[in-house]
């Protein structure tokens, strides 16, 4: 190897190291801002663990006098042992109720956290898939956000304790036995270094596990969305080979994660035990009187002695404790990472870039009244694009486009792939802002629009719906003011659902999972429709609501689309071979622009 390639290695490891201690930096951050919003639990939590370590000195100082006394005279004073008792049972409330409120506060968090990912993956829409697929991102919110569970309910208030107990114990030995407090003072350090060590390599270990699960969650759904389409191919055994092997390799990551956890243990075990005997053994010895160094004389008492013996365990135990709880901290510092990309992606958001200097000529304008976003006035064009482009990445996402759309009139939007159809629905719909040229709304700039209400007056309908398990009834009314029974029943009328839905046993209290099952995807389609229907939205966004469907349903779907649709403003992408032949215009987009 060269000097220069030595040189060049050299240079990227120091650039990995900056990267991966920015990283950690980041993660800390991220838990400690978590942390932070339940400091009071945290403050009480650590009140009550100064009243544990107090609890455990007196409790410890009086057993071991009563050890002592009927050791030397058989007898002991019943004030020494209840005072043990006392002790023994506070030293129990104490734990207990520590662990209540850490528990609490964790529960909490991860509540809050779950609730703000959820939010965020909203807002951000079709832009979430940049991130990762659907299934990863839920392994994510639930699989993921509950890995910080035992470290906000054990690591977290177990540093404070590790810093408490040993802290008390310390002071209590040192007026005692100093060769005992530098037994302590020396071993425990070296728990801790191996804890360190072992910590690193758990959070490389919870990383990989984290990432075959992700792969794991994405070959499952898609698997499962695609279990009829292989059944037909015949490809079923390939999929179900290719599924064992990730779940093999996840078992494999799993394994690995509990090795390092169990080798862990056991080594702080053995420092511990170590400690423990070393300090047995001295204090044994000094009471024969015959330690090497004064012979005939013994440094303690039977009673101190005791007292130091009954220490010693409980000093290791928080150092140990922590040992345990260390790999929880990695694994937390490993699910960071990913709900920090979750979080760190930029919501587009136009109405929020009001006042952002743009690189457009849209006029200052103020914006209009709620109630004058989506209704053309004089005769103005509800739609108006000017020069409107997308340009990303060194390519145009979509090409320059200068058209106009009036109200009710209905587009057919078509080309190849790539040229920036689903791109303008996007934009649309609101979930993205990184475009050039102009976009207006009744003459008024698209970034100076409540994206809320204009969201309400809008019905999207992608490739494929969104459902939920439960009722055909609840998932047509899904983020819709309940209307009345007979409006639910027009709309299903004009949909074409009310054929089949009185077929089904149950109607609309019909259960359906989030694949739709029992249901055809002509017949999900209709309720797409009749859900938008029931939304009275003015303007539909369609995006390939024909996709994946035989040309007889498709056609069928377009029909019903040709009737429900009279009277919108529609927008709708669709390849030629399902035409629209209904529209009022055909958008044809190109990498050059659009013709009409």
């Amino acid at each position: 190897m060269s000097r220069l390639e030595k040189v060049q290695q050299q240079t990227l490891k120091k650039k990995q190291a900056a990267v991966s201690s920015r990283v950690k930096t980041l993660e800390a951050l991220f838990l400690g801002e978590l942390a932070n919003l339940q400091s009071v639990k945290y403050h009480s939590a650590q009140a009550v663990g100064v009243v544990f370590a107090v609890s455990l000195v007196v409790q410890a100082w009086a057993l071991a006098n009563v050890f002592s006394e009927m050791a030397l005279h058989q007898s002991f004073s019943l004030s020494y042992l209840v005072i043990g008792l006392l002790a023994l049972l506070m030293r129990a409330f104490a734990n207990f109720a520590r662990e209540r409120i850490c528990a609490d506060a964790s529960r909490a968090i991860r509540y809050d956290l779950r609730r703000k990912l959820l939010s965020h993956l909203t807002k951000l829409g079709p832009a979430r898939l940049i991130i990762d697929e659907d299934a990863a991102l839920s392994t994510r919110v639930y699989e993921q956000v509950d890995a910080l569970d035992d470290y906000f309910s054990r690591y977290k208030p177990q540093v404070f304790m590790v810093a408490l107990i040993p802290s008390v114990i310390l002071l209590s030995v040192m007026s005692v036995s100093w060769i005992t407090f530098f037994i302590f003072m020396l071993t425990a350090p070296l728990v801790i270094l191996f804890m360190i060590f072992v910590g690193h390599k758990a959070a490389q270990a919870n990383r990989r596990q984290f990432n075959v699960l992700a792969m794991l969650s994405n070959q499952f759904m898609d698997l499962s969305q695609g279990l009829a389409e292989l059944k037909r191919l015949g490809r079923t055994r390939e999929a179900r080979d290719r599924l064992s092997d990730s779940a093999t390799a996840y078992q494999k990551t799993t394994m690995g994660v509990l090795a390092l956890a169990f080798l862990s243990t056991a080594t702080l075990e053995l420092f511990a035990s170590l400690s423990i005997a070393m300090i047995a053994l001295y204090l044994g010895l000094g009471l024969l009187e015959i330690l090497p160094w004064q012979v005939g004389s013994s440094p303690v008492t039977l009673t101190q002695a005791m007292f130091l013996l009954l220490l010693a365990p409980e000093f290791y135990l928080p150092l140990r404790q922590l040992g345990n709880d260390y790999h929880a901290k990695q694994k937390a510092e490993a699910a960071a990472t990913d709900l920090l990309e979750i979080m760190n992606a930029p919501i587009q958001s136009p109405h929020l870039q009001t006042q952002k200097k743009t690189s457009t000529t849209e006029t200052e304008t103020q914006p209009p009244s709620e109630t004058a976003y989506y209704y053309a006035i004089d005769g103005q064009a509800l739609l108006r694009f000017k020069d409107l482009s997308w340009f990303e990445e060194g390519r145009y996402r979509l090409a320059p486009i200068n058209a106009h759309v009036s109200q009710g009139e209905r587009i057919w939007i078509s080309g190849e792939s790539g040229v920036g159809k689903s791109s303008l629905l996007h934009l649309l719909l609101g979930f993205e802002e990184n475009y050039q040229g102009q976009c207006l709304i009744n003459g008024q700039p698209f970034r100076h629009l409540n994206l809320s209400n204009w969201r309400k007056n809008l019905a999207w309908l992608p490739q494929t719906p969104e459902w939920v398990n439960g009722s055909i009834r609840r998932n047509v009314l899904l983020g819709i003011t309940p209307p009345s029974e007979q409006a639910i029943q027009t709309a299903l009328i004009k949909s074409q659902c009310d054929a089949f839905i009185q077929a089904l046993p149950d109607g609309l209290d019909t259960k359906l999972t989030e694949l739709g099952s029992g249901l055809s995807g002509g017949q999900m389609q209709r309720l797409s429709i009749a859900r938008a229907l029931l939304s009275n939205a003015d303007v539909w966004l369609l995006d390939e609501p024909c996709s994946g469907l035989d040309n007889e349903t498709a056609q069928a779907v377009l029909t019903t689309l040709e009737q429900a649709s009279k009277g919108k403003t529609l927008l709708i992408v669709s390849h030629d071979t399902h035409p629209i032949l209904w529209a009022d215009k055909h958008w044809v987009l190109t990498k050059r622009g659009l013709h009409e």
